[in-house]
């Protein structure tokens, strides 16, 4: 008679800890689940601070482009203000003979072709990119934006251009 007692006790507590292993397991696919929740919030979390940080750059670029369009009006009305004088009514051969002083900054470097009339502002490093050119043509009286390299940021976009 011992002998039956010690099983059913040895058969009970082996039920216990069968059901204690099952309520603390967590199977694949709610691990895969968690995991992809876990993903989403960082991608969005990233994502949207990298944009802050994108439209923070952008609005910088902006204020530094904004900042020389009186230079370039200036540099304009020097321009036509010379043809209005001239015997020829002809544009000058260089922007030195205009009188302006010195119209370059740390972000942009204004150049005068008279070959093609055109006045160029060249953005240096200090502007974040160097090599993006935004050229006015003062036979069209238009403004264009030459950038090599459009995908790397900051770069002058058209909207910011002056309308005439």
């Amino acid at each position: 008679m011992p002998d039956t007692v010690k099983n059913e006790s040895a058969v009970k507590t082996k039920k216990t800890s069968t059901m204690a292993d099952f309520s603390t397991r967590i199977s694949l696919v709610e691990l895969i689940m968690i995991l992809m929740l876990v993903g989403l919030v960082f991608v969005f979390y990233f994502g949207m601070k990298q944009l802050q940080i994108d439209k923070a750059n952008e609005a910088i670029a902006q204020q530094k482009f904004e900042n020389i369009i009186p230079t370039f009006k200036k540099i304009i009305e020097a321009m036509e203000n010379y043809r209005k004088a001239d015997e020829f009514g002809d544009y000058p051969a260089f922007m030195e003979e205009l009188n302006l002083g010195d119209i370059n900054t740390s972000d942009f470097i204004f150049e005068y072709s008279s070959d093609t009339y055109t006045i160029t502002a060249t953005t240096q490093p200090s502007f974040g990119k160097a090599g993006v050119k935004v050229i006015y043509n003062l036979s069209d009286k238009s403004f264009t934006v030459d950038d090599p390299k459009p995908e790397k940021k900051p770069t002058i976009k058209d909207e910011w251009l002056p309308q005439e």
